[in-house]
């Protein structure tokens, strides 16, 4: 390489349609990058809403992955790009079913130990069935418009979990599921949900009760 010739770019011998200060390439690729994680969302979005639609368990089986929910024997599923964390819901039929966020599953294992408990809390308890009645087929996350009741409903599955998480001396989630609150503080953890340092004393308070 002549001695006047600088590499375009360090550790490439070879010749660049870009020179490092152009802007170009930078710009193409900061616009794949919102393009693929707008598609995965969309794609997370698309595959909850056909999962509510879904008219036999073999259907959804085959093209939704399934994980194994220690908790409940509800159907759940881990998908990629959804908003919420975890979701409990039914199907068009009125099945009940849980989605998780895979990337939750994946980083954060002790989390998705509570996450499970709390959703499958909210099939057990009748939450998910209480909200159906005359409001359609999704889950609790939904009735925002039902302040009072929606908080009280968390709170009740976030001790259910807890109690779930005791039965099988999983203390980790339990800690797991108090810090991811302790997070908020005194914000409210969702439209209409309890605070976060409400659901930690709620956690924390459950956790000390006997059996």
């Amino acid at each position: 390489m002549p001695e006047n010739r600088r590499p375009l770019f360090r550790g490439y011998r070879g010749t660049a349609p870009f020179r490092r200060n152009d802007t170009t390439l930078r710009r193409v690729a900061f616009s794949a990058l919102r393009l693929s994680a707008l598609l995965a969302a969309v794609a997370g979005v698309l595959a909850t809403i056909w999962l509510t639609q879904v008219s036999t368990p073999a259907r959804a089986g085959r093209f939704l992955p399934e994980v194994k929910n220690p908790y409940c024997s509800v159907k759940t599923y881990k998908l990629r790009g959804v908003v919420e964390l975890a979701s409990s819901m039914t199907d068009r039929r009125g099945r009940p079913v849980i989605v998780v966020n895979a990337m939750t599953l994946r980083d954060k294992p002790n989390y998705s130990q509570f996450l499970l408990a709390h959703e499958c809390c909210h099939h057990t308890l009748g939450h998910v069935a209480k909200s159906k009645q005359g409001l359609g087929h999704v889950g609790p996350q939904a009735f925002f418009y039902i302040g009072p009741e929606l908080k009280r409903l968390e709170l009740e599955a976030d001790c259910c979990a807890v109690r779930l998480l005791r039965e099988r001396r999983e203390r980790a989630g339990i800690n797991a599921g108090a810090a991811a609150m302790a997070e908020f503080g005194e914000k409210q953890t969702g439209a209409h949900y309890p605070t976060g340092l409400e659901r930690v004393e709620t956690i924390r308070r459950c956790a000390r009760l006997d059996p």
